[in-house]
């Protein structure tokens, strides 16, 4: 008997490499969070806001959604919507910590609608430090 062909995304997301999200580029600590809240820059837009803060090494994502946002099925959408974009600009995010915090116009939103906002927001927010494709 052939075994069952799994999607292509289960593949991707078990093949490690580019395909994953590891841990070191979360900002996990309330410390972390904090600092960016308190040094970094912020910029606001149509989908969600943005606070960032330059550092050394690989760039990092926080995720702030209060539970009055939605149910928890809403909630995590959003927040795998914003991880894969964050994955997949891997490069434009180097060396920044960034902090989103959705707002509800974001919820049900298509995943190439949060990307783009996502990191058209963030060139806009830091021109000098980001470049372009």
């Amino acid at each position: 008997m052939k075994a069952p062909e799994l999607p292509a995304i289960v593949f991707a997301m078990n093949a490690g490499g580019d395909a994953r999200f590891p841990a070191t580029m979360r900002l996990k600590h309330r410390a972390d969070l904090g600092r960016v809240y308190r040094s970094g820059r912020a910029r606001s837009g149509a989908l969600f806001s943005l606070r960032f803060l330059a550092r050394e090494g690989e760039g990092r994502l926080g995720i702030t959604i209060p539970r009055r946002w939605g149910s928890a099925v809403e909630r995590n959408r959003v927040k795998r919507l914003l991880r894969e974009a964050f994955r997949r600009h891997r490069a434009e995010f180097a060396g920044v910590d960034l902090v989103v915090q959705p707002y509800e116009s974001c919820r049900g939103r298509r995943a190439d609608e949060v990307e783009r906002a996502l990191v058209e927001e963030f060139r806009a927010a830091a021109p000098g430090e980001v470049e372009d494709e």
